[in-house]
């Protein structure tokens, strides 16, 4: 069985960072109803706490975008902060949503 072509793993991290947008968004349009239905202090740091994650998806999808454009075949990865903004995003969403819940 042969390797896949290094310019498809770029296409296809391209293609998860597309994704994933989406399901963030849609996470903070029913955080940001939850929060006008059931007025919370804990809702805001939750809605913070997605568009950290969101802005960080955002920058992700248009870093690897822009590489891939320019050179499908670059397989270096995107550094540590956008991940690492993305996790702190979820921690603080799912942090806040916590003290929400109790």
């Amino acid at each position: 069985m042969t390797a896949p072509a290094p310019a498809l793993q770029a296409e296809r991290t391209v293609l998860a960072w597309r994704r994933t947008l989406p399901a963030v968004c849609l996470c903070l349009a029913a955080l940001v109803r939850a929060a006008l239905v059931h007025p919370h202090v804990a809702h805001v740091g939750a809605v913070a706490g997605v568009c950290v994650a969101a802005a960080s998806v955002v920058a992700g999808a248009v870093a690897r975008h822009r590489r891939y454009r320019r050179r499908a075949e670059d397989p270096r990865p995107l550094g540590l902060l956008i991940p690492a903004a993305v996790s702190l995003g979820v921690l603080a969403t799912a942090g806040a949503a916590l003290a929400a819940l109790t």
